[in-house]
């Protein structure tokens, strides 16, 4: 029991950080933007708490980035700095996939750990530094994107596009690397069956 209640608390602070627009569209007049900004600094905050991954400095890069901007948020009660919460969210994953470049494993790498109990390939470990590099560069457009519906767009607009447009976005995206990991398998096995096949006429 008291181990399910940490990842129940991780998956509700999860949908709460994703449906966040919808949120402020809501309530932002009721609440207030001082009130919201804690909120959500609070999530950002407990979601790196309940992460465990004290030794992973990444996630330390978003927390200060995203976390600074919440506190002036809050400190300002502006709606304006509010709205760039989704520019610093973006923006701090996209350093978040960059910086484990550097690490030992990658940030995609570390995902597939959890589901695959077989020890990775190289060309598997290659595949997913690849990915990386497009989630990474991917979230940075995002953020140059949400940075034009903050300053630009009216709250209806911006709560559109960071509520619902930039997740179908990335809905395209993983069902695209879905379809080409699956041919990516097949032509490795491919590439592998002609490779070991010259070898066996020789033997």
């Amino acid at each position: 029991m008291n181990m399910r209640f940490p990842t129940f608390l991780f998956v509700i602070i999860g949908i709460a950080t994703f449906v966040y627009p919808f949120i402020v569209y809501s309530s932002i007049h009721q609440i207030g933007p001082a009130t919201l900004s804690i909120v959500l600094f609070l999530l950002l905050l407990a979601r790196v708490v309940l992460r465990g991954e004290f030794d992973k400095p990444e996630q330390y890069a978003q927390l200060l980035l995203v976390g600074s901007l919440c506190l002036l948020a809050a400190w300002q009660d502006s709606e304006a700095i509010l709205r760039y919460y989704p520019v610093a969210m973006s923006l701090g994953f996209s350093l978040f996939f960059t910086i484990s470049l550097w690490a030992e494993t990658t940030l995609i790498e570390r995902f597939a750990q959890l589901f695959i109990r077989d020890d990775i390939e190289q060309h598997q470990r290659d595949y997913m530094r690849g990915l990386t590099k497009l989630w990474a560069l991917l979230l940075l457009c995002n953020s140059l994107i949400a940075a034009y519906t903050a300053c630009c767009l009216s709250l209806a607009q911006w709560t559109l596009y960071n509520g619902a447009i930039a997740y179908m976005v990335f809905g395209v995206f993983t069902l695209g690397e879905l379809i080409n990991r699956h041919f990516y398998k097949k032509r490795y096995a491919l590439r592998i069956q002609s490779e070991s096949g010259p070898e066996k006429e020789k033997q």
